[in-house]
């Protein structure tokens, strides 16, 4: 036990007070707590031997949690640091900044904690008396009974898995600045997820689009902004920047959970590597390491996962395994299969039953089966040169459809998604406070493979249509770190680029009824071929002045190039109008929906442009933190981004698939979207509140945001045509979106709760300049999320933590859309949902997992979702989990 000064305890009394008074102001409105009285620590026993921690290094480490504080010296001292796990516990440290040795940096850490410590050539053993009359002469690999009783510590390393935030999130994000959030790897284990996307619903801020039912390809909308990449979606750095138009989202992603240690949400602009070209933040799907399966002592490891359920959730499973070659290679290798069928919608609610996609309560024609594989190669050249070569792969089948009105007839549109993704990296760091470099080189390309079903609109014919999308995509950066007389100052510095190829192509050439038109492009030209090339160049400098304040300002650069040719069609006819009807409605007899033309004479003339756009900017950005208490870390940002226009949105054309070819057009003249995003928020965390194993973590970030020529549907007048033709546009005057995002938690491992919470208000522009002249916006599928979005996490743990037992509360609000710009079918009310889990763990290598979603069978629409389309009735899954 660690001893505690007693002469101090009354001198310290009122200043603790004030402040948990300080901190129960900001958190207890999320829970109702204040926080009790801390102890204080005793003076310490200090012992020195060794020689290799004499040689000055800089150090720049703020007071916080112990542990996190010990994670941190060892990385900038190159020691290694073990303790016994009890011995930081409701500690905190003291700052270290500046250039010293490692023994002096150390003594000052720990100093009025009343912890010993120890230091050889081969590392650092922090801990009591016994620990380390036990350490003494050992060499960090000996000396097995010390090891058992000693941990490595590394709770603040961006690589954590997972930590004491909301949900498992790892520690370091409630101490990032940032509006940053993440999915945890505890968490994509424990949830019993239909798709991936699933995960995204209880992060603040953050929504995916369920438009399209059980496809499942990911559309992430970050604080309103999603499709056409202005959420950057990535796997493993890796940009996903596939794109398909249609009735619902643009922008899919296609990952399985099976292979994802974390997933990493960044909410606004960044001048750093993944910045490029992101208007709204962007989210990054990590892959598992070699050291995540392996456990210690072992040359290898496996990790498997089997699941099924009730309400079409047939079957879910994965296996990988990670093999340590060598002590300089490992390799890893999964594969994973799910099966999910036409699901039911809850009974229970005033939801209107859609009687065209909806048949005796099931959803039709939404199956869907995916295949994932993954390899992964790692390797360390030497101590300070390191690689990885990885290639994920997901075949993903799915359909959508439904029945004609009057349900006469059913059309169901079959889709085969093959997502590639190979990464390739190489970090140096050498012993040089200057260099630590890392490259990135890597390769994207999406094919989908659609089927659309024969309907009148195609002559009753299957009609294939291919898109697929390339990207290729390089990036290096390097970091370098100064003493100056200010404080600890980093720079980050270098440049990324990649280049778009998109293309779309249908293998059957399709006419009008006279047979010498070709009708092709209604199906290319909605998401037609073509290039962008984007480059960007970035700094960003970091002062740490003592342990109390941080300032960052960075710049990129960002330049586009959209290139290619793409093609508008024109409308001529001679001879009589209209004769006779050659189709009727088939509930409408009198309706004629496909005329026949007798004497008449049409054509398409087609106009080819050369489109080679470019446009580039500077985009500044700047962060102020300070920490007046340990525990607090309030901050405020400015950031600046742009996006450059789409392939899809610059070569637009051709028209409704199987009607007409005439009404879109392509325009050249589009000009990148812009946004300005202010925050302000606040860090906390804390532990020891009540006892000595319990946290306490807490995120708020106010924004608000400012957005130039955003891009949306309009209507613009060709001079090749003559005619009016829907374009993509800029939208006059500034698109505004703010609100708050909260996450918290604590956790008393008896018993834990977390919340999540999103206030969120959106305005879209409504009209549009062209050639002088103001234009109301045409209707385009923009999905505005609601302004409200709670999640409350709780349960228990027993047994000696072998047993979970949780439940949560999802509640999200309606949605009410800019009168003009939605469909009305994509407006949703509002709905709360009610699940239940629980685990239990037989062993360290197994547990098995139960839950219940949608407790209530709760009918409901998914927020950005489709009418068409409700949300799944109560599902109950179990899974299994081992790893040896």
């Amino acid at each position: 036990m660690l001893s505690q000064k007693k002469s101090n305890s009354k001198r310290q009394v009122l200043p603790r007070l004030a402040e948990q008074l300080a901190i129960g102001v900001i958190a207890g409105a999320t829970f109702g707590i204040f926080l009790p009285v801390f102890s204080t620590a005793s003076a310490q026993s200090v012992q020195v031997i060794g020689d290799d921690a004499s040689t000055p290094r800089l150090f720049s480490i703020p007071a916080q949690r112990l542990s996190i504080a010990l994670a941190q010296f060892g990385r900038q001292s190159g020691l290694q640091v073990v303790f016994p796990a009890n011995v930081p516990q409701g500690m905190n440290s003291s700052a270290v900044s500046g250039m010293m040795t490692a023994q002096q940096a150390l003594s000052l850490l720990l100093q009025g904690t009343g912890i010993d410590w120890y230091i050889s050539r081969q590392g650092a053993i922090v801990g009591t008396e016994q620990t380390l009359d036990g350490a003494q002469g050992s060499d960090f690999s000996g000396d097995t009974s010390l090891l058992d009783t000693i941990i490595v510590a590394d709770p603040n390393n961006q690589n954590a898995i997972s930590g004491s935030g909301f949900q498992g999130t790892p520690d370091w994000v409630y101490a990032s600045p940032s509006a940053v959030s993440v999915i945890s790897r505890e968490t994509i284990k424990n949830a019993p997820v239909r798709e991936t996307r699933d995960l995204l619903d209880n992060v603040a801020g953050v929504y995916a689009n369920r438009s399209e039912a059980q496809n499942p390809g990911i559309t992430v909308s970050v604080r309103g902004l999603q499709d056409q990449n202005r959420v950057v979606t990535m796997v493993d750095g890796a940009r996903q920047n596939f794109q398909r138009n249609g009735h619902g989202s643009t922008q899919r992603t296609y990952v399985d959970t099976a292979f994802l240690r974390e997933i990493d949400i960044e909410k606004s602009g960044t001048s750093g590597v993944g910045g490029a070209g992101a208007l709204g933040g962007s989210v990054n799907f990590r892959s598992l390491n070699a050291s995540d399966l392996i456990k210690p002592g072992r040359e290898w490891g496996f990790e498997g996962t089997v699941a099924t359920g009730t309400n079409a959730f047939e079957f879910d499973g994965s296996g990988t395994v990670a093999v340590r070659v060598s002590d300089a290679f490992s390799i890893l290798a999964g594969i994973s299969h799910k099966k999910i069928g036409e699901y039911n919608i809850g009974k229970n609610g005033d939801l209107k039953v859609p009687e065209l996609t909806v048949d005796d309560n099931a959803v039709v024609s939404t199956g869907s089966e995916v295949f994932s594989t993954f390899l992964k190669a790692e390797a360390q050249f030497s101590d300070d040169l390191k690689g990885s070569l990885a290639w994920m792969r997901n075949d993903s089948e799915f359909t959508h459809g439904g029945y004609s009105t009057g349900r006469e007839t059913f059309t169901e549109n079959s889709q085969h998604v093959v997502n590639n993704t190979i990464t390739a990296t190489l970090d140096w760091n050498p012993d040089s406070d200057l260099v630590d470099l890392k490259a990135r080189l890597w390769y994207n390309h999406l094919k989908n493979a659609e089927v659309r079903g024969a309907t009148v609109t195609n002559n009753y014919t299957d009609w294939p249509v291919d898109y697929s999308l390339g990207t290729l995509g390089a990036s290096l950066d390097n970091t370098s770190e100064f003493v100056t007389p200010f404080g600890a100052l980093s720079l980050n510095y270098g440049a990324e680029a990649f280049w778009d190829r998109g293309s779309t192509d249908s293998d059957t050439f399709y006419s009008t009824n006279e047979g010498t038109h070709d009708f092709t492009a209604s199906y290319t030209g909605m998401t037609p071929s073509g290039n962008r090339d984007v480059y960007s160049a970035f700094a960003n400098a970091t002062l740490d002045h003592g342990d109390w304040l941080t300032l960052s300002g960075g710049l990129r650069y960002d330049y586009y190039k959209l290139h290619g040719n793409a093609s508008i069609y024109g409308y001529e006819r001679t001879g009589p109008v209209q004769t006779t009807c050659a189709i009727y409605h088939p509930a409408v007899p009198t309706l004629c929906i496909k005329w026949n033309y007798s004497e008449a004479t049409r054509s398409y003339p087609e106009t080819v442009l050369d489109i080679d756009q470019s446009e580039g900017a500077l985009l500044p950005s700047a962060m102020i933190a300070v920490k007046p208490f340990d525990w607090l870390q309030p901050f405020v940002k400015y950031s600046r981004s742009m996006r450059p226009p789409s392939i899809m949105e610059t070569f637009f054309t051709g028209g409704h698939p199987g009607v007409n070819i005439t009404q879109n057009a392509p325009n050249p003249d589009l000009k990148a979207e812009s946004g300005d995003t202010f925050e302000i928020g606040a860090n906390i965390s804390h532990n020891g509140l009540f006892t000595d194993r319990d946290s306490f973590r807490f995120k708020a970030v106010g924004f608000y945001r400012l957005i130039d020529d955003y891009i949306s549907l309009g209507e613009v007048y060709r001079p090749e045509t003559g005619r009016d033709h829907t374009a993509f546009v800029n939208v006059d005057g500034q698109t505004q979106m703010k609100g708050i995002e909260i996450e918290a938690s604590y956790d008393a491992r008896l018993w834990y709760a977390g919340l999540s919470y999103t206030h969120l208000n959106t305005d879209f522009g409504d009209s549009y300049t062209y050639s002088g002249t103001s234009y109301d916006v045409e209707p385009s599928v923009i999905f505005v999320p609601p302004t409200d979005k709670f999640t409350l996490d709780a349960g228990m743990r027993l047994f000696d933590e072998k047993l979970t037992l949780g439940g949560k509360i999802s509640h999200v609000g309606g949605t009410s859309p800019n009168i003009g710009l939605l469909v009305a079918s994509y407006e949703t009310e509002d709905y709360t949902l009610y699940d239940l889990y629980g685990s239990y763990k037989f062993t360290e290598n197994v547990t098995l997992r139960a839950a219940v979603n949608n407790v209530t069978d709760v009918a409901y629409v998914p927020a950005l979702g489709a009418s068409s389309y409700p949300g799944p009735g109560r599902t109950a899954t179990v899974s299994l989990n081992f790893s040896f």
